[in-house]
């Protein structure tokens, strides 16, 4: 375990999306050194949900790792969603803003429109796969850290 802005790496709630198992499995196990509190997705719509069911609760995710390339929902649309915020038949999610939810997408569409188009719609970050471990602990550190740190304001 380790610390994260003063924090105990075990007390954040992480939301991973994928819906490649294999993907899901290696950000896992990637990330297991700093005993996150993992929750996965496997695709847009279980993560909307996932986080509809948890905002506002003790239990709400504090970074998500999202995929863009997904069926039904993609990840544009989640990140839209979350952003803006959705109140629909479907989803009921309130709009959350970049400190107070960091969103990271890992993904291997790599061209630089894809990436302008992730970090305009709300991203935090943008990674792309097949990711270096040390980049990955890099990008999720700094982004709970700036998450603590504008808490504390």
């Amino acid at each position: 375990m380790k610390q994260i802005a003063g924090t105990f790496s075990n007390q954040f709630k992480l939301l991973l999306v994928d819906d490649i198992p294999l993907n899901l499995l290696l950000l896992e196990k990637m990330l297991q050194p700093y005993e996150f509190q993992i929750t996965e997705a496997a695709n847009g719509r279980q993560a909307l949900k996932l986080i509809e069911k948890r905002q506002d609760t003790p239990d709400s995710f504090d970074l998500a790792i999202v995929d863009l390339m997904m069926p039904e929902i993609d990840g544009f649309q989640v990140i839209k969603y979350v952003r803006e915020g959705c109140d629909n038949e479907e989803f009921h999610i309130k709009a959350r803003g970049k400190d107070d939810f960091p969103l990271i997408i890992l993904s291997a569409m790599n061209s630089d429109d894809d990436i302008a188009k992730g970090l305009a719609m709300g991203a935090n970050q943008y990674l792309t796969k097949p990711v270096v471990m040390d980049q990955l602990y890099c990008a999720v550190t700094e982004e709970l850290t700036r998450k603590v740190k504008s808490a504390r304001l």
